[in-house]
């Protein structure tokens, strides 16, 4: 700011206007209760004193249009203040709803007469019926109704010919039930909604759609109320006086000691919410656009219709996409003839709100994709409405309507038809009510009632909830959700938008939505409502007390809110922690002190880094893998691109469903062993970063898939470690994902591979048929394939092949989640010639309180150089049992780099980020199938360690050499048999149980217990460590490593040991282990095969319906849990029988 000049006075010392000059050429005029003389001009310096405010602060600065030729523009900025007394830091900055886009335009005003004040009305003995603050749609069609019944009416605005800045879009025939038909500057036939590209993914909505006329509206309005003899004073209001209780007039303070007494006090102001009291904190979402009027050259919308949404976002860059995936915006365009068009780049809702600077790249980007060459801008608008949130305190003497009354329409941002309508629900309330004799309390009581009946509480409740989850959907999935929103009998979808629905109809229109769903997205949804599922149920079904609230599990029981609340207060903060830092490998590194790299991440994340919170105030889970699921790599070309085409219909021996490094491994090794195979997967890249021991890619002939290739790698187990940390003597290497996924492809187009892009929906394995099995392989698009066998190789997503039952003998899943970056880091302080397998030293203090049974689940850093100046970062957790959030992993990554004195990492910088999910051991697949499973969705994963490529990989040529010798053997159902003994024989389960029974156990160890129990591993011989690392141990080595691990524990190590052998996991690993070591010498497998009964039945395998619970499902679920019981993400509950006796405590080996 350059200059702030006192124009002139409003009310001697307790208001001025301000003309503000800022250092780009903009303009602000501006109203202020501040104590400043007339006529003095203000410099910079002294201006934010005044104000109270940073003078590095951006408030003042109106954004620049997009367009280079719009010189300037301006901003209204409203400041708040006490009446009396005001003082600087009263002052209180609230950015306008609507900005115009020159001086003109803000000075412009409706030409009327406005009639001379009564002085003998509003006084104590003549008071007013009612005073109506505020002269926007809602204030004027209140005077309007209440005026027509014969109330004595008074509206105070200062600026009461204004025009109105927004613009307002309605259904046609809601103005025209409200008598407004002729306040129209165009009306559409239809309107369109645009989902995304392609066939089919447009909806045509049969409602005509049309523009108000603001102009018309408000003279309309306006005349209505001076003819019907309403008192309009020129004028702001600075205070309210109800007195007491049965007062039957209330005091509104008007600027040069003017008093005005009023039976009723209508705050009409808008979301700036200037009278009415809430006795809640105010947190709605926000509904965002940034819109323009334009001349242009040509447009290619037809001039009949309007766009009400859409949501196509090919044209974003890199960056911009990544955050409109996260954040989705849509266009509005309306046009009015070819070369005259309004747009706007909208953000439904969000909290906090997508910037108007963001709004404006992404419209900016969209109107160069539609080829719309702008000409001239006849006006700019920003608008920000705030949806949502909780009402007004019920009851209070000041009465509301509109903004100030929370009647903005929760899942949409619409209220003015809404408003109109409530004038005269209101006005005849007040009416009703001053007949009866009410007064004060009793009146203001009865109106509130009346205009927010149980009802509509409810209904709002509901639209709450419905806003609350859309704020959690990301851009495919609202995509998914208004394709079939749109798709709804269109009493059901227009009745919403309108708030023209009974609760009953508001019932079925949901359940209608969930069952029209895909199914994908039905998980997604109850996923993103699920934590504010308590709130909504005790508003809706309890009480329709107006307390639903957009905090997450916030209807919980008032004890778990405690124990919730509680667990917060408990997280330790770093001024508990002073002294902790972590070192660096390499001491010849600028690093920066812990204060300082934290104040910087804090601002660049916008999170606050020494205090974990409640995963459902985390972006949700299934958000990040989906992210990580849908990278694209410019070096990795399409399936098929490379492929031969698998034609429709089509017969092979083998259908391999799955694409990732697994399914194209043993695709390509079925084909070298002479059987046609056909593969079915997405055409999607390999995506995540795969770290391997050299030694056991060298012996599977990838050496050359190897981009980064490391000596040694370095261990920290835990604070006392080394600063250098330790050798583990053992090369290792970061696998390329391109070259590998190359290396795969190649193997396969040699041998005859054939490619189909689609996702599986159906499996039907039909027996007696020649061959011995019949595998029918159905696709989404309705393509169909024949194989003898079908081979699932689709990772962690278990969504069609069965898994074992779901029951309390089932080994539980445990979860390795890590989030990582790989950043430029110039000068980085990690050796090149090491890659940092484990840093153990933990980021966090531990929570003392001995009476909290809570503890958090430890993470470890693993670093990849990739040579001086890039590095790729992870926090990873090994195993937990409650899944730990991506964002929790991303908050202890940054505050390690900032114990670490790293602080040189920018986001600009960041090459990538990483969200990897692997669930640990849990059900393995049905091998009583008759279609196999590989790789992790055959439970290839080690249980203990997260490793499974390489297991396998080195799996793949057994397998195919075992299907094979079963098709020549006895057709499908004995290749089928075939594989699950080659994939799962009792030497096999029986390390897996090892394994699992391993897994078990660690995510039950606190950080001490995991830290000693990484002491005593790496203390082990290295033929055992490094073996076990490679699921290389048999299992007779197996019971040899637990006893040399078991000699060189701690004792309360053994202890543990001990306890979880008595325990269901013990249990489970004791009878895999005799089960499958008993029967030596008989002819019964030690797994469960196909039955002889398949070779004559038929068995369906269907999307999304296995016997098992999913992974997911089971991850989401284990979160929510864990926050009912008041823990925050990234801890869990310490089993008591996990403890170790206090007398062992204190006894070391």
């Amino acid at each position: 700011v350059k200059k702030v000049v006192v124009l002139s006075p409003a009310s001697g010392k307790y208001c001025c206007n301000l003309y503000i000059m800022a250092s780009l050429g903009h303009y602000i005029l501006t109203q202020s209760f501040l104590s400043i003389p007339i006529g003095r001009s203000l410099n910079r310096r002294s201006t934010f004193q005044a104000l109270k405010i940073s003078p590095h602060a951006r408030n003042f600065a109106s954004p620049q249009s997009i367009f280079p030729f719009q010189a300037s523009s301006l901003r209204k900025l409203n400041i708040k203040a006490r009446r009396h007394g005001s003082k600087s830091s009263n002052v209180r900055l609230e950015p306008s709803r609507a900005v115009s886009s020159s001086l003109e335009t803000l000075t412009e005003k409706i030409e009327i007469q406005l009639p001379e004040i009564d002085p003998g009305m509003g006084t104590k003995a003549e008071p007013f019926d009612i005073i109506i603050v505020g002269m926007g749609p809602a204030g004027l069609g209140a005077a309007d109704k209440a005026s027509s019944k014969g109330l004595k009416v008074c509206l105070l605005d200062p600026k009461p010919l204004s025009l109105w800045p927004n613009n307002y879009g309605v259904w046609v025939d809601e103005f025209e039930a409200l008598g407004l038909a002729d306040c129209f500057i165009k009306v559409w036939d239809v309107a369109r909604v645009i989902i995304e590209e392609g066939e089919d993914k447009e909806v045509t909505l049969p409602r005509p759609y049309g523009q108000v006329d603001r102009i018309k509206l408000k003279t309309k309005l306006l005349q209505r109320c001076i003819s019907q003899g309403v008192q309009i004073y020129s004028t702001g209001v600075l205070d309210v006086d109800h007195g007491s209780s049965n007062q039957a007039a209330s005091e509104v303070f008007l600027p040069g000691d003017q008093l005005l007494y009023g039976r009723a006090v209508l705050d009409a102001t808008g979301h700036s919410r200037r009278l009415v009291e809430f006795n809640q904190t105010f947190t709605p979402g926000y509904q965002a656009a940034y819109g323009l009027m334009v001349e242009v050259e040509s447009h290619p919308f037809e001039v009949n219709e309007m766009l009400f949404m859409d949501w196509r976002a090919s044209h974003l860059d890199a960056e911009l996409d990544k955050a409109n995936t996260a954040l989705p915006t849509f266009l509005y365009a309306m046009p009015f003839s070819p070369t005259r068009i309004f747009v706007e780049e909208t953000s439904l809702v969000a909290r906090p709100e997508v910037t108007f600077d963001d709004l404006k790249a992404r419209l900016k980007q969209r109107l160069e994709f539609l080829g719309i060459t702008v000409k001239s801008v006849v006006e700019e608008e920003y608008c920000l409405i705030p949806m949502g949130g909780v009402l007004p305190t019920f009851p209070q003497r000041t009465l509301g309507i509109g903004g100030t009354a929370g009647m903005v329409h929760p899942s949409t941002g619409f209220m003015v038809a809404k408003t109109l309508r409530s004038a005269d629900v209101l006005v005849n309330a007040v009416a009703e009510a001053l007949d009866k004799g009410y007064k004060g309390e009793k009146m203001s009581e009865y109106v509130w009632r009346k205009v927010w009946p149980s009802p509509d509480l409810r209904l709002r409740t509901f639209m709450c909830f419905g806003m609350e989850t859309l704020m959690k959907l990301d851009v495919y999935q609202t995509r998914v959700f208004f394709n079939t929103f749109f798709r709804l009998p269109r009493n059901l979808w227009s009745g919403f938008l309108s708030w023209k629905v009974t609760n009953v109809t508001l019932a079925s229109m949901a359940g209608l939505l969930f069952k029209d769903m895909p199914a994908s997205m039905k998980y997604d949804f109850i996923t993103a409502c699920l934590p504010f599922l308590p709130s909504f149920v005790k508003n809706v079904i309890k009480s329709t007390a107006n307390r639903f609230s957009s905090t997450p599990w916030a209807g919980l029981s008032s004890q778990s809110r405690k124990i919730l609340m509680e667990s917060k207060a408990k997280s330790v903060r770093r001024s508990d922690w002073k002294d902790m830092t972590i070192p660096l490998p390499r001491k010849r590194y600028a690093v920066s002190t812990f204060d300082e790299a934290k104040e910087k991440y804090e601002k660049m994340l916008g999170i606050e880094l020494d205090v974990p919170r409640p995963a459902s105030q985390l972006q949700n889970d299934h958000t990040w893998t989906q992210y990580q699921q849908r990278k694209l790599f410019d070096n990795q070309p399409a399936l098929v691109s490379v492929l031969p085409a698998l034609e429709d219909g089509s017969t092979v021996d083998v259908v391999v469903i799955g694409a990732g490094p697994a399914g194209l491994a043993l695709a390509g090794e079925l084909g070298a062993q002479g059987l046609s195979v056909g593969l079915i997967a997405p055409d999607t890249p390999f995506t995540n970063n795969y770290g391997v021991w050299m030694d056991e890619f060298e012996e599977l002939g990838l050496e050359d898939c190897i981009v980064g290739a490391y000596d040694d790698v370095l261990l920290w187990t835990e604070e006392n470690s080394p600063a250098g940390g330790y050798d583990l003597g053992r090369r290792y290497g970061r696998v390329g994902r391109a070259e590998l996924r190359a290396t795969l492809l190649k193997r396969c187009l040699e041998h005859g591979v054939k490619y189909h892009a689609d996702l599986v929906s159906q499996v039907e394995n039909q027996g007696g048929v020649e061959g011995g099995l019949k595998s029918t392989v159905q696709c989404k698009n309705g393509f169909s394939v024949e194989g003898k066998l079908s081979v699932f190789s689709t990772g962690h997503n278990h969504d069609v092949n069965h898994y074992a039952e779901d029951n309390a003998d089932a080994p539980p899943f445990g979860w390795q989640t890590a989030y990582g970056i790989e950043v430029k880091l110039p000068d980085h302080p990690f050796p090149a010639d090491r890659a940092v397998f484990m840093d153990f030293r933990q980021t966090d203090p531990e929570v003392s309180d001995p009476k909290d049974p809570s503890w958090r689940v430890p993470s470890f850093l693993y670093v990849l150089p990739d040579g001086k100046d890039t590095v790729f970062l992870e926090e990873t957790c090994l195993a937990s049992s409650v899944q730990i959030p991506f964002d929790e992993l991303k908050r202890r990554l940054y505050r390690r780099l900032a114990l670490m004195g790293i602080a040189g990492v920018e986001l600009e910088n960041i090459i990538e980020e990483e969200a990897s999910w692997i669930p640990l051991g849990g059900p393995l697949p049905s091998s009583e199938s008759s279609s196999l499973a590989f790789g992790a969705a055959a439970g290839l994963v080690h249980p203990a360690s997260g490793y499974s490529i390489v297991n396998s990989l080195r799996k793949t040529k057994p397998l195919a050499e075992a299907i094979t010798k079963g098709l020549a053997r006895g057709g499908g159902l004995e290749a089928s048999r075939a594989g699950w003994e080659s994939l799962w024989s009792g030497e096999r389960l029986r390390q897996t149980a090892f394994n699992q029974f391993g897994m078990e156990l660690l995510v039950d160890l606190e950080v001490q217990d995991l830290q000693s129990f990484f002491v005593t591993f790496y203390s082990l011989p290295k033929h055992l460590s490094q073996r076990f690392l490679s699921h290389d141990l048999n299992s007779a080595m197996l019971v040899y490593f637990a006893f040399a691990f078991f000699l060189l524990a701690d004792n309360n190590l053994r202890w543990l040991l001990i306890k979880y052998l008595s325990k269901d996991a013990g249990k489970r690993f004791t009878e895999v282990y005799m089960r499958t070591l008993l029967p030596l010498g008989s002819a019964e497998s030690a797994v469960k095969l196909p039955p002889a009964s398949a070779a004559s039945s038929r068995e369906v395998l269907t999307f999304h319906s296995p016997k098992a619970i999913s992974a997911t499902q089971v991850a989401i679920k284990s979160q929510h849990a864990n926050e009912k019981q008041g823990y925050l993400a990234g801890f869990q509950l310490q089993h008591e029988d996990a403890k170790a006796p206090k007398w062992l405590k204190s006894s070391k080996q």
